[in-house]
């Protein structure tokens, strides 16, 4: 099955489509959804597909599927979808913004509040992670983050960074590396993790305030040990800016804590909501809480009624 995976150019866009895509073909091209100006500002309505019509990519012959995401991407589905008549099957994940029933199939997480027939949410989004992938990275990185015969628990720390709903200023960082020195002044073994959104001061505010303890921190310099974090850790904290890390980090098993930070968003609230109402993640807030949480993975569920509409779809 051909697929074409276009995306509005969010890394939270990149991942979910990767996961989705690569579980259902071996055959997927990815595309940003490069609308020009003024199609760009139309977007997700009817006149941005306008700026469609100029793109050389977007031309027959057209795929068997496209799975888009993010706003931008929404008239590229839809013209590919009139162009190919209705031969093409749509996905759109995440929250359209328009008629679900423009689209084949729509996922959507839960705390967005998506409804149709042709609709299905989750409380967490799709991740490309595996137990085999985060089980080879532990193995790897192993002698590295984990210390012989350590008797104390393995504290990993998931770190992102501002957002359009997030300051995540210095004020932020410095009372989160507070918290995390009590952890270390505990004797627990912190394995710090930074991301491509954390700010160039994050590490420097977390070498200050942990020196002297026992802690790992890696500040985006050679390879990334997300998914050994991922592997290793008896608990995690993870800060309250990313979905998908946190959904990632209740992919593991391990309980789950998040770091809220200063920020106001009604689509975050309700998320956290969810999550916090069904015992999946808890607070941060200097203290670790021990509670028997569970695996939590969408994805195959995701992939599944994809496939199952797809099939449908083929024989109508």
């Amino acid at each position: 099955m051909k697929i074409w995976s276009i995306s509005s150019g969010s890394k939270g866009n990149d991942v979910q489509l990767e996961a989705v895509g690569q579980a259902l073909s071996d055959d997927v091209t990815f595309f940003h959804a490069n609308l020009s100006l003024p199609w760009r500002a139309f977007a997700p309505y009817k006149p941005a597909e306008f700026g469609v019509v100029k793109d050389a990519r977007f031309r027959p012959p057209f795929p068997d599927m496209v799975i888009a995401c993010g706003r931008r991407a929404v008239p590229i589905a839809r013209f590919i979808k009139r162009r190919s008549e209705g031969k093409c099957f749509t996905v759109f994940l995440q929250n359209p913004k328009i008629d679900p029933k423009e689209f084949d199939f729509v996922w959507a997480p839960e705390h967005d509040g998506v409804t149709g027939d042709n609709v299905m949410t989750t409380i967490l989004g799709p991740h490309g992670l595996t137990s085999e992938s985060v089980q080879n990275e532990a193995l790897k990185w192993r002698g590295r983050l984990i210390k012989p015969d350590m008797k104390v628990k393995c504290v990993g720390v998931l770190i992102g960074g501002p957002n359009k709903f997030f300051d995540f200023n210095k004020d932020d960082m410095q009372n989160l590396a507070a918290n995390l020195l009590s952890l270390a002044q505990q004797g627990h073994r912190l394995v710090i993790s930074l991301s491509s959104r954390s700010r160039d001061d994050y590490a420097d505010i977390l070498k200050e305030t942990l020196s002297g303890h026992d802690y790992y921190l890696w500040d985006r310099t050679g390879d990334n040990p997300y998914r050994a974090i991922l592997g290793l850790a008896d608990h995690l904290i993870v800060t309250g800016d990313s979905v998908n890390m946190v959904g990632e980090a209740c992919f593991t098993g391990a309980p789950v804590q998040v770091y809220f930070l200063q920020g106001h968003s009604r689509r975050f609230n309700r998320f956290y909501k969810l999550l916090l109402a069904q015992d999946y993640v808890r607070p941060f807030e200097g203290n670790l809480e021990s509670w028997a949480n569970e695996a939590r993975n969408s994805t195959d569920d995701i992939v599944a009624k994809i496939r199952d509409a797809y099939l449908v779809h083929q024989c109508a």
